[in-house]
């Protein structure tokens, strides 16, 4: 009898030392940090008492157990907050913590060439045969008045249908390149006739070309400019020539021969609007032959631009 109640006290003692240590192995404990660049979100946890990582990006993706994830975020036009959390499991327990992060909207430059400096790619854009519209306004203060305006698929209608194969690739590190798919490029009449510049002829009395053949021109680069007051010499009655301000407007400015959709004196053209899909640009053209004002642009093309899937 008496060793039975050694044996039993010893069993309990025992019993007790487990269940002392069981409450003393401490709940892990848990913070993390994000930095942000663009879309791509680079998460460091710091923990103790940890066996398993679970975090939940807020986006619906899948649940990641590494230690220090690198996560992408789908960019939307205006900044968006996500509430991530990260659960941390080990021995003395489970523990979970939430934090708001910031995605930032999608640039010009990702909607326009579809990467960044960081992450490089490129997007290639051409008229679109299919919009709305394609309209030729003055080239005054308002755009206004309206000379004429057509279908989408208009030059097509005109002999220059070769214009909607042509395309101008974008590259995120500041290149252009333009391809003449048709063989030669959209053009200015008037500047192809007085830089001689062999061209499909002045289509249906329009005052637009198709100059062929067409090279592109090397070294091209663009630059996207958001809120910028624009200066530029117009003669939209080809007569008087003035200075027109267009205020607060993002515009693409070219380098070495660049241009976007039309090749004519003037290469700086307004952009209206920018999704992953479509441009809608405001292109200046000089069609009016001398003794009038001469490269100084009397007609603004409102046309639309689509991406090339």
């Amino acid at each position: 009898m008496k060793n039975f109640f050694k044996v039993a006290s010893l069993f309990f003692l025992g019993l007790i030392f487990v269940v002392a240590c069981k409450k003393e192995t401490p709940l892990p404990t848990v913070s993390f940090t994000a930095t942000v660049k663009e879309g791509v979100v680079t998460f460091t946890a710091e923990v103790t008492n940890a066996t398993k990582y679970e975090w939940d990006f807020g986006d619906g993706s899948y649940i990641n157990t590494l230690h220090s994830p690198v996560h992408t975020y789908v960019q939307a036009g205006t900044a968006t907050p996500v509430v991530v959390s990260l659960t941390i499991k080990g021995p003395g327990g489970e523990v979970t913590v939430k934090n708001t992060i910031t995605i930032p909207p999608k640039s010009k430059l990702q909607y326009l060439t579809g990467g960044t400096a960081a992450a490089p790619s490129s997007k290639s854009w051409r008229l679109s045969a299919s919009a709305p519209s394609f309209s030729i306004n003055y080239a005054t203060a308002t755009f206004a008045p309206n000379y004429k305006t057509y279908p989408g698929g208009i030059l097509a209608a005109v002999g220059l249908s070769a214009v909607y194969g042509d395309t101008f690739e974008f590259k995120s590190d500041g290149s252009l390149i333009i391809h003449p798919n048709g063989g030669g490029i959209f053009a200015g009449y008037v500047y192809c006739a007085l830089n001689a510049k062999p061209n499909a002829g002045n289509a249906g009395g329009s005052g637009l070309t198709y100059a062929t053949p067409f090279t592109s021109p090397t070294g091209a680069t663009f630059q996207i400019n958001e809120g910028k007051n624009f200066t530029i010499t117009t003669a939209p009655d080809a007569v008087h020539a003035a200075d027109v301000t267009y205020s607060n407007v993002m515009t693409l400015s070219f380098t070495n021969g660049g241009f976007l959709g039309i090749m004519d004196w003037s290469s700086e053209c307004i952009i209206e609007q920018l999704t992953d899909t479509q441009m809608v640009a405001d292109l200046f053209i000089s069609a009016v032959p001398p003794p009038y004002q001469v490269g100084k642009p009397n007609f603004v093309l409102h046309v639309y631009f689509e991406a090339v899937q």
